[in-house]
């Protein structure tokens, strides 16, 4: 058993001991959920973070992946014509 402390701030905040942290691979950004239980005690769980690279796939697609140069490119390309049309627009010109 790992037994740490921690204090409470002025805004409410709890800071997780290092060697808590450790143990169960919490990193900036991951998700802590605090439960009360009815006997009064306090559950904690992390819940981590995705990478962006393990959400490659998800989504379904009906246009084919290239490489990431050509999709790099091609969305400076929309964003740039975007940016461009906003401009136009704002100047009154069609």
């Amino acid at each position: 058993m790992i037994q740490a402390t921690s204090k409470i701030t002025g805004k409410g905040q709890v800071q997780l001991p290092a060697e808590i942290r450790k143990v169960i691979g919490g990193e900036i950004g991951d998700t802590v959920i605090f439960t009360m239980q009815d006997d009064g005690r306090v559950v904690i769980e992390v819940i981590k973070k995705r990478k962006l690279s393990e959400l490659g796939g998800s989504l379904k697609s009906s246009v084919a992946f290239t490489d990431l140069e050509h999709e790099a490119n091609s969305t400076k390309e929309i964003w740039a014509n975007k940016r461009q049309k906003g401009q136009n627009n704002g100047k009154g010109l069609d």
